[in-house]
């Protein structure tokens, strides 16, 4: 390896994107390698940087958050399978890196730099755009779209950047006075589900938020996107549902359905909103959503501890 390219995202981790790219550089010349930083200016600057940077450099490194590692992968396209991408995580959820065992805090993400192993991920698709995590449809796309104008005032985006946890939370208690919750009918690899649900969230991995699963059995490299569908609306549902999450467990078979597939389509009886990867994406009444299988390289541990008690239990 001779040359990376450094990305990352200025505003990330309340500004300490920035101290970690100079980080990263200062690791990778001591290895022989050279850095070149580049600082994304908004959004889809990465996929820009990162479209650059194919064919003249031989390591991708993130220094950012979920968002800016899935719009490096944009960028990337089909190189994405060839070209790894290094995580040092500094956004707010990391769930990628989470998932991958990208250690948070200390020297670990940096070690990886020099000694990661190259691991292919899955990579899901919705009509035209790609996602690593997951797609909400319901009450938590409903929770990212009240999260996403809070963001916008002064007094909001102050507030998610001081204690981002707390505006989720009140993000969520607002989403659950939005009623009634829409009808959403779902066909799985061709299959039509019996029942008409009141949300969804499909997810490639099993991680949501920080340390929670709302789809635990899902795997990043099994070529096929899993899914949790709540069957009922109403405050005691979606609590019971957030408490199977944080016990990354799954919900009661009363609360919800799970299942898998490479395509799943789910059409609503009314615009629905929707969230990919935690960005507010709309408000819909149809979604198409397929599985690339090994469409991404990620530089990792050779075999996370999480993902190794996955595989080997068969599921959580």
């Amino acid at each position: 390896m001779r040359h990376a390219t450094v990305l990352y995202n200025p505003t990330a981790g309340a500004g300490g994107a920035l101290p970690a790219a100079e980080r990263a550089c200062r690791v990778l010349a001591e290895r022989g390698v050279r850095a070149e930083p580049q600082p994304t200016t908004g959004p889809g600057s990465a996929s820009t940087l990162a479209r650059d940077a194919v064919g003249r450099t031989d390591l991708l490194v993130v220094a950012g958050g979920d968002g800016s590692v899935r719009e490096a992968l944009v960028g990337l396209e089909e190189a994405a399978t060839q070209l790894p991408i290094a995580i040092v995580p500094c956004g707010n959820a990391n769930v990628v890196a989470r998932e991958l065992g990208i250690p948070l805090t200390g020297d670990g993400a940096f070690e990886l730099l020099a000694s990661g192993t190259p691991r292919t991920v899955d990579v899901g698709v919705l009509g035209d755009e790609i996602f690593l995590a997951m797609v909400g449809l319901g009450w938590d796309a409903r929770t990212t779209a009240n999260l996403t104008a809070l963001r916008g005032t002064r007094l909001g985006s102050w507030w998610y950047a001081t204690w981002a946890d707390s505006a989720y939370f009140a993000c969520g208690i607002a989403a659950l006075c939005t009623w009634p919750a829409a009808r959403l009918r779902m066909h799985v690899d061709g299959e039509a589900a019996a029942l008409p649900y009141r949300a969804a969230l499909v997810a490639n991995l099993p991680t949501y938020g920080k340390d929670w699963s709302m789809v635990p059995d899902a795997l990043f490299d099994d070529g096929r996107l899993h899914y949790q569908a709540r069957k009922r609306a109403g405050v005691p549902f979606v609590a019971l549902q957030l408490l199977a999450g944080m016990l990354r467990r799954r919900a009661p078979h009363f609360v919800s359905d799970y299942g898998a597939g490479a395509h799943i389509v789910i059409e609503a009886d009314r615009p629905v909103p929707v969230h990919v990867d935690g960005d507010f994406r709309g408000f819909e009444t149809a979604l198409e959503l397929r599985i690339r299988p090994g469409a991404a390289r990620f530089l990792a541990p050779a075999e996370p501890e999480r993902f190794a008690e996955v595989r080997k239990s068969g599921g959580l």
